[in-house]
């Protein structure tokens, strides 16, 4: 029982000390000036990492930091092939109707809801590691632009909060950008990561069909890298004989 009790106070302990720790360690989002300027600003990001280059892109592919969540997008029809483990779920992004399998089995009922959810989950975030330069304009979205003197070498600051979409509403990045309007990273205040306005880095510029995509993050202390990055404009292209998408 003295052992039960003691191992209670230890963990108590603990938790009040991570509490504390997150508490010290987050920081208050900043406040900025929303209007055309901030939107011009966006626009200019958009430019540099030619958006209109990467709306013509049909099929991109990667692979998440995490070993084995793979992804293989159909641009133009909004359906992707998401992987992890064993399961492969085959969605169509906009209505999120899916199918799931497990070893190779397609599952049913509450395996392939179970699935599905969880899928999407990992499309919301892994996708928006991939193309989140791309979505500064997405709908629900709101822009300030924010003084970021002294914050890891940036001349300009670009907040963009999300009040809709994904399954995180609410979430908001402070970009950070060069004088060529680049971003060389953001700090991030979600609901999924504990410390608020921890910062990442954007880097490992890749061009892809004429658009500029980050293959490499900084994050806590360790690199995260995209692999077996690749676009192209036909599914034939990624080694499929036939269309791999149908649902």
């Amino acid at each position: 029982m003295k052992f039960l009790k003691y191992l209670l106070i230890l963990l108590v302990i603990l938790g009040i000390g991570g509490f504390i720790a997150i508490k010290v360690m987050s920081e208050k989002p900043p406040q900025g000036q929303s209007g055309a300027a901030a939107d011009e600003l966006a626009t200019a990001v958009l430019t540099k990492l030619n958006k209109p280059a990467f709306d013509t892109i049909s099929y991109l592919r990667w692979e998440f930091f995490r070993a084995g969540q793979k992804y293989f997008w159909d641009k133009k029809n909004n359906q992707a092939i998401i992987e992890w483990g064993t399961n492969k779920v085959i969605m169509q992004l906009d209505s999120q109707e899916a199918k799931a399998y497990t070893d190779g089995r397609e599952q049913t009922g509450e395996s392939l809801q179970k699935l599905k959810a969880k899928a999407w989950s990992n499309w919301c975030n892994d996708s928006f590691w991939m193309i989140a330069p791309f979505k500064l304009f997405d709908p629900g979205t709101t822009r300030e632009l924010v003084d970021v003197t002294g914050e890891e070498n940036a001349t300009k600051g670009l907040l963009v909060k999300y009040e809709s979409g994904g399954v995180t509403p609410g979430d908001a990045y402070l970009w950070l950008l060069g004088d060529d309007n680049v971003p060389t990273g953001y700090k991030m205040w979600t609901s999924i990561i504990p410390v608020q306005g921890l910062y990442a880095s954007w880097k490992g510029w890749e061009d892809h069909m004429g658009a500029l995509l980050s293959t490499k993050h900084d994050l806590a202390g360790m690199e995260a890298s995209m692999k077996q990055v690749k676009a192209g404009n036909h599914w034939s292209e990624f080694g499929y004989s036939d269309n791999p998408f149908s649902i």
